[in-house]
Formats: structure tokens, sequence, C-alpha cells
């Protein structure tokens, strides 16, 4: 039985799937297929290395040495820097594990919007850190925060705008057994770009498919949201979500409330560790 792990983005609300992976990587739970989705992307990447605590490190520097911010403003010119995140931040201590990620047998891929077609490309990197480097940051490029990100000859930009919630892409792949790690809380609505087309037509008018597929982000992704519910009751999908509701912004700077989701995260994947090795052995 083919499984998988599907990662919702939420930018520093991805801290709630680190604590979950976390407990997932002391508990040796893996899966055979593994899609992130912008911010889930990031925290998915230390899951695969096998590197426990690293996620949580790095959604908690200070905020002076943080690669979003004022201060990262201030110094770079970008209000969310992926260069640092991706560069200098992987190699200071907890040092990234590439070795340890490459050769993990887990297939991975993260999902990127195409700026051209607006399409969900679902990229790999090559082994290499460069390509590791240029996916990650694909998948996390914001509009006006970063802007797009090119690889080759094509212009990417966040993932969740094209397929928040890859649940059909990991059925594609042939997963029977689906886990699914949302940043949703209870009563949380979900960010609405579409808001902000009049300025998104000036600053992107290269890019109309990006812009169309804006439009249509918030249906896309509640009926998403209702694929999960039906495939919960079939059995054959388990969804992780912060109980209750979280006032966590996806660029949170309160360090005492990020690390609270954190823990939230491990608490929900304690509570939750004999079902799920019994929904994914079974």
């Amino acid at each position: 039985m083919k499984t998988g792990l599907i990662l919702e983005g939420g930018g520093i609300r991805g801290a709630f799937t680190a604590g979950v992976l976390d407990v997932f990587i002391k508990e040796g739970i893996n899966f055979d297929y593994a899609c992130g989705v912008s911010a889930g992307a990031g925290v998915l990447s230390n899951y695969i290395s096998g590197q426990a605590g690293r996620s949580r490190e790095v959604l908690l520097c200070p905020r002076g040495d943080s690669y979003y911010g004022f201060r990262e403003f201030c110094r770079s010119g970008k209000y969310m820097n992926l260069n640092k995140l991706y560069g200098e931040l992987i190699y200071e201590e907890p040092v990234f594990d590439f070795d340890s990620y490459f050769a993990n047998p887990t297939e991975v891929e993260v999902v990127a919007t195409d700026c051209i077609t607006g399409k969900a490309a679902y990229l790999k990197d090559d082994k290499t850190i460069e390509g590791f480097c240029n996916v990650a940051k694909a998948t996390s490029s914001l509009p006006f925060i970063t802007g797009p990100h090119k690889i080759g000859e094509n212009y990417y930009m966040d993932g969740s705008v094209s397929d928040p919630i890859p649940v059909k892409r990991a059925l594609e792949k042939g997963c029977e057994r689906i886990v699914v790690l949302s940043t949703k809380g209870d009563g949380m609505n979900p960010s609405n770009l579409k808001k902000f087309t009049p300025f998104m037509k000036m600053k992107y008018r290269k890019f109309p498919g990006f812009i169309d597929a804006i439009q249509v982000r918030i249906p896309l992704l509640e009926s998403q949201y209702e694929l999960i519910d039906k495939m919960q009751e079939e059995g054959t999908t388990m969804v992780f979500h912060p109980q209750g509701h979280w006032e966590v912004s996806h660029m949170e700077k309160d360090i005492d409330k990020i690390s609270a989701l954190y823990e939230e995260g491990v608490r929900e994947a304690t509570d939750k560790l004999e079902e799920i090795k019994k929904f994914l052995n079974d």
C-alpha cells in the first residue's frame, strides 16, 4: 500500500506542521510520497532530512537574524528574503543535512504556480544543492513580498495559488492512504488575494495566467476541503490541523505564539500516534 503526505502552506503557521513532523521523525513514521506547498515545502525538507527540531529553530530564530520582517527589508530591500532562507541559513546551526535529504527514498515534490499558464507545476530537485534551493524558492515566492522566481525560462510563484492542498496529485501518484497536515484552525478564513487584483494587473501584467488563477483560488480550496472531508469518511485520508482558533499570521513575529503553535502540533501528533500508525499499516 502506497502512502502519501501532503503539507498545506500558511507561512509561519507552518509551526504547527513542524511540531507534527518532529513527532513523526522521532517515531519513525515514513511515507512513500510527499508533496509540500509554499511554507509547507520548507518544513517538509527538514522532515525528509530527518532533522527533528530544525524547523522549530528556523522559525524561532531571533527577529534580528530572521529572513523576514521590517529589519530584513531595511537590510536587503525584501520583506521576505528567500536567498537568505535558502542560502546562509541552511549553513548555520543546525546545518541542513543535504546528504540525508538526498538519500531519503521518499519521492518528494513541491507545488509552484507557473506564472504564464497559472497552472500547478510539480517540481523536483535534481539532487543538487542549487536544484533544491531553486524549487524551494519557486514554491515559496509570493506576489509583492518576493516576486516571481525564475528557473530556466519559466517564472514561478506561490504554489498555494494553483493547488493549495494537492491531494489529487497524491492520488495520481498511486497513494492509497494519505495524511494531510493543514495549518487551518477552527473558524480561520483562507487568505483571499483576489482583492489585490487591480495591483496585480499593474505589477504582473506579463503573467495573466497567475492573475486568473488567483480569481478561482478560494473556490478551489473549498472544493479541496470538501474532497478531504469525503476521503476522511471513506477512511483513505487522515488530517491533522490546529484545534481551536489560533491568531498566528502568515508573517507572525511573536515568538511565544509561534512556539505555542509548534507545541500544539506536537500534542496533536502525540495524541493521534497509535491512530496514525494503524491508519498507515492496516
